[in-house]
C-alpha cells in the first residue's frame, strides 16, 4: 500500500475513533460537560471554541496536501520507516488525542490520580507526536517538496500543534484543578 492510502486510512479510522470518543463521552455523562472545560469560562471559552475550529480546519488542510500534492507522498523516505514515519506520527495522535476524553472522565468519576496520569500523558503525547510532524516538514531538507507545500503543511500543523500543546497540555492542565 502506498504512503498516501495508509495516512488516509490511518485518518479515517483515527478521526471516528477522536470524534466518537468526544460524542461518547459528552452524550453518556453530560454532568462532566463543564469540569471538560479544566476551568476555562467566559470570553476564553469563546476563544478556545474558535481556536479548536482554526485547528480542525488547519489539520484538514494538511491532509489534503499529504493526500493530493504531487509528490508529498515520497516526503519522509530518509526516515527510520520510510514515507510511514508520518502515518505513524499521525496515528500517534489521533489514538492519543482519542484517550484524552475517556481518561479525564474516569479521572473525574473515580478520582483515581492513575487517571490523571494518563489524561495528562495523552495530551503530551498527542502534542508532542505533532510537533514532531511540524519538525519534519519546517525543518528536514531530504525530501523534494514544493516550498509553497512545505509552508501550508509547516503552517497548519503549526497551529494545531500549538492548540495542542500550549492550551491543552499547558494551559488546561494547569487550570484544571483551579
Amino acid at each position: 500500500m502506498n504512503a498516501q492510502t495508509v495516512f488516509l486510512i490511518v485518518n479515517l479510522i483515527g478521526g471516528v475513533a477522536v470524534l466518537g470518543s468526544y460524542a461518547i463521552g459528552l452524550g453518556y455523562f453530560p454532568e462532566y460537560r463543564d469540569e471538560l472545560w479544566g476551568g476555562i469560562n467566559g470570553i476564553w471559552r469563546n476563544v478556545l471554541i474558535t481556536v479548536m475550529l482554526l485547528s480542525g480546519a488547519a489539520y484538514l488542510t494538511f491532509c489534503y496536501f499529504i493526500v493530493f500534492r504531487e509528490d508529498i507522498h515520497t516526503y519522509g523516505t530518509h526516515f527510520i520507516l520510510g514515507p510511514h514515519t508520518i502515518s505513524l506520527l499521525t496515528g500517534l495522535f489521533l489514538l492519543s488525542a482519542t484517550m484524552w476524553m475517556p481518561s479525564a472522565i474516569l479521572y473525574m468519576h473515580t478520582e483515581n490520580n492513575i487517571w490523571w496520569v494518563f489524561t495528562v500523558g495523552a495530551l503530551w503525547v498527542t502534542a508532542l507526536s505533532l510537533l514532531s510532524l511540524t519538525g519534519m516538514y519546517a525543518f528536514s531538507t531530504t525530501a523534494p517538496i514544493p516550498v509553497f507545500d512545505r509552508v501550508v503543511c509547516t503552517v497548519s500543523l503549526s497551529i494545531i500543534t500549538f492548540h495542542c500543546l500550549v492550551l491543552d497540555a499547558i494551559i488546561w492542565v494547569f487550570f484544571f484543578h483551579k
